[in-house]
């Protein structure tokens, strides 16, 4: 792919992570499929939605102090002349932190949606039809952001469309009752269940896409901030919005965990009597921490081409694992079994993979002119699509413009003093 080449150091990169995307969504399920004793004494289902999306707003915040202590580094090791070059980048101000708590608002809706839906349907579905956010995303940049999408984009738009409509019918053909099941469940309500959690997904993965495209649209020209610090501030932000606004809300609400849509006490209960629970729970908030750093290292790294394929890997080895778990590993007790929906899923899966080559470029079709998109690091290409505009693309005027190479802004290289000042900044530990 041109200049770009893996070494051993970007391997490692990719590497973890593509671990890390996959841990996280299968740490996220196997939470919900896990059972604990409630404040009752009775032993119930792990299914706090809203639990799951504090805890990935959580994992993000680790990257402020990460932020913090990267620059404390940098310019505690910098020398008098790198120093006054650091004095004249942009300043972060209060209004930036103000800018930035903006977009956690959509985020937090959507992953309370999306959280929804993952309680609903396979960590597989569920991973394909957030790929296909990017028909989302699409049209929003060709009829509100006026980038208009090419003829070989529409056809690859299509193809997600039909991609993702296969992928939420193979959700309910797959949501049948056990033939052997005793207890006489009724198909029509697993279908159900499916298709809402298939609804849910979508609609998460629509106001997403609302938000790249606030971000885009609104703020891309007033911020100019390290990824960790972006992540960070959003996780803060999410984090405050589920304690003290969503958490209360959701306690006075009629439900089904006892009288409430969630009782914060008994997830509690649920976790400290179940060692088990507990681990996923610290092990899916660590993987979301290290998913975030390592996909923005992997772009800088490796280019968009990496990215790309990151995006195409993770669905692929998410559905590995959780059969493996369910026939190898876990007895059925975690997990997805294979269905008869799972032939449809794979045709779906086949056919996303395959529209997101020709909406990228890499398949050109007969008759349709197209650019490779990936290659260029165009700002419509999919990795560019699937990401915050604030992390993927610095759209300041040069000499901060990275111009879709990398997400990191520019900063200074303390390696060599005088030199080649444009480099995008590394924390010391990445340099």
């Amino acid at each position: 792919m041109g200049k770009e080449t893996c070494d051993a150091k970007s391997a490692v990169v990719f590497i973890v992570g593509l671990a890390a995307g996959t841990g996280c969504t299968i740490a996220s399920k196997a939470l919900f499929q896990s059972y604990s004793i409630g404040k009752t004494g009775e032993l119930e289902l792990f299914n706090p939605p809203l639990f799951q999306t504090w805890v990935m707003f959580l994992g993000m915040t680790f990257a402020l102090p990460a932020h913090f202590i990267s620059e404390w580094r940098r310019r505690a090791n910098a020398t008098p002349a790198e120093l006054a070059e650091i004095m004249k980048e942009p300043q972060v101000t209060s209004q930036t932190y103000l800018l930035l708590a903006v977009p956690s608002v959509f985020d937090l809706i959507a992953t309370c949606l999306m959280v929804f839906g993952l309680l609903h349907i396979n960590a597989s579905v569920w991973m394909l039809l957030r790929g296909g956010g990017i028909v989302f995303v699409a049209l929003m940049k060709n009829y509100i952001l006026k980038d208009k999408l090419t003829s070989s984009m529409w056809a690859g738009v299509s193809l997600i469309g039909v991609a993702v409509l296969l992928v939420g019918m193979s959700s309910g053909v797959g949501a049948k009752a056990d033939p052997d099941d005793e207890t006489g469940a009724d198909s029509s309500d697993a279908v159900y269940e499916a298709l809402f959690g298939v609804g849910m997904t979508l609609a998460g993965t629509f106001v997403q896409s609302v938000q790249y495209t606030y971000e885009e649209k609104v703020m891309s020209g007033d911020i100019s901030a390290p990824p960790w610090l972006l992540i960070g501030m959003e996780g803060l932000t999410g984090t405050l919005l589920s304690t003290f606004v969503l958490y209360p809300v959701c306690w006075a609400i009629p439900g089904n965990d006892h009288g409430s849509f969630e009782d914060p006490f008994n997830t509690y209960t649920k976790l400290a009597n179940s060692p088990s629970a507990l681990a996923l729970a610290i092990t899916f908030c660590v993987l979301v921490f290290v998913l975030n750093s390592f996909s923005v290292l992997v772009t800088y790294m490796m280019s968009s081409v990496w990215h790309a394929i990151l995006d195409n890997f993770r669905p692929i080895t998410i559905w590995v694992v959780e059969l493996m778990l369910f026939y190898v590993f876990s007895g059925g007790e975690y997990g997805e079994a294979w269905t008869d929906g799972s032939w449809l899923q794979l045709g779906g899966m086949a056919i996303l993979l395959f529209g997101t080559a020709v909406y990228n470029g890499s398949v050109k079709l007969p008759g349709l002119q197209a650019d490779d998109l990936v290659g260029t690091a165009s700002k419509m290409s999919t990795p560019a699509l699937s990401r915050s505009p604030l992390i993927t693309l610095n759209r300041a005027s040069p000499p901060l413009d990275t111009r879709g190479a990398s997400p990191y802004v520019q900063r200074v290289r303390l390696d060599a003093p005088g030199k080649d000042l444009e480099r995008p900044f590394l924390t010391p530990g990445q340099q």
